[in-house]
């Protein structure tokens, strides 16, 4: 895979917000605002929460919940859930890191087994916080404390804005730099992901529970029209995928929009139909993936949070913005 030089951050974020708001021309865009509170910043829309930045040590990572949906002001995603407690709503992390002598720098699961590998937040920050942008940064260390391996370092920088009523947007930025000689995978447990909660999965009973499966209302769908886990999981096409379903009467859901300068660009999607959804680079591939200490990956998500489905939301259409940056 090839390293992507860094670009710089503040200018790229900016000129996307200004794309944005030409995008929700003719709406009315919706009031930011952002406070540290202990160990989360709380990110504001027109005075009512609209997410959290956690960080906080108890954590196997930085991770951003609640994500509360435009229409119903309650969380699109889940956090805490058996049978998969380790699923943290928006976040981004990695298993089955190799290095020297760690066989398994697992940053994935067990959520309370942080030895194994946990990821730290140093200085997490509000950069700019305006009615129209907030934007977070944080500098994360990636270490297996039980093995005192340090592996990994990332810069990350997070631009939110409310382009109109129906739509949130979460801009992300992660500049990784490889400090060990790596491999990676072969793991489907990588990289950046969205957890969806119960009633806005396509719902599974095999892989959770006969209650959540029935509370199901979901669907999953591509750039290029494909549906559901059956066929959507694996397909290495696709430059966005939405999920969507009832919540509490309004149809409501997330996006993940890859950025096609990405490495590895287009990730392949390890979705599935309990309600998780991700690109990644390292599943669907024959063997470890290898980086090199001094690499630098610099790798651009788009999350939209939206009400309606897909069309409504116009997808396709901030997929269109986010390539311009």
């Amino acid at each position: 895979m090839k390293t992507n030089v860094a670009r710089i951050a503040t200018p790229v974020l900016a000129l996307g917000f200004a794309l944005a708001s030409v995008t929700a021309a003719g709406q009315e865009a919706q009031s930011v605002g952002a406070s540290m509170e202990d160990d989360r910043i709380v990110v504001t829309v027109d005075g009512e929460e609209f997410t959290a930045y956690k960080f906080g040590e108890e954590h196997k990572y930085p991770f951003f919940y609640p994500v509360n949906g435009p229409a119903t002001g309650e969380s699109v995603t889940a956090w805490d859930q058996e049978p998969y407690p380790h699923h943290s709503s928006l976040y981004i992390r990695l298993d089955w890191v190799r290095s020297e002598s760690v066989e398994r720098g697992n940053y994935w699961q067990p959520r309370h087994e942080l030895g194994t590998g946990q990821v730290f937040s140093r200085n997490p920050e509000i950069v700019e916080d305006t009615a129209d942008v907030v934007v977070l940064r944080d500098e994360c260390d990636w270490i297996v404390p039980d093995e005192d391996a340090h592996q990994l370092r990332d810069t990350r920088t997070v631009t939110i804005s409310a382009p109109s009523p129906d739509v949130r947007i979460l801009d992300f930025e992660f500049e990784f730099e490889v400090l060990k000689d790596l491999e990676v995978g072969p793991t489907g447990h990588s990289f950046f992901s969205a957890r969806m909660r119960p009633e806005l999965s396509v719902g599974d009973a095999d892989h959770s529970t006969e209650e959540q499966a029935a509370l199901g209302t979901g669907t999953i769908v591509d750039s290029e029209g494909n549906q559901n886990e059956e066929e959507t999981r694996g397909h290495s096409g696709a430059a966005w995928n939405a999920y969507y379903g009832d919540h509490h009467g309004e149809t409501e859901g997330v996006a993940i929009i890859q950025h096609s300068d990405n490495p590895g660009y287009p990730a392949p999607w390890f979705n599935r139909d309990y309600g998780f959804m991700s690109p990644t680079q390292f599943d669907f591939v024959d063997d470890s993936v290898s980086l090199a200490e001094g690499e630098v990956w610099t790798l651009h998500y788009r999350t939209v949070v939206f009400t309606g489905d897909h069309e409504e939301a116009d997808i396709a259409g901030w997929r269109e913005d986010f390539e311009q940056e």
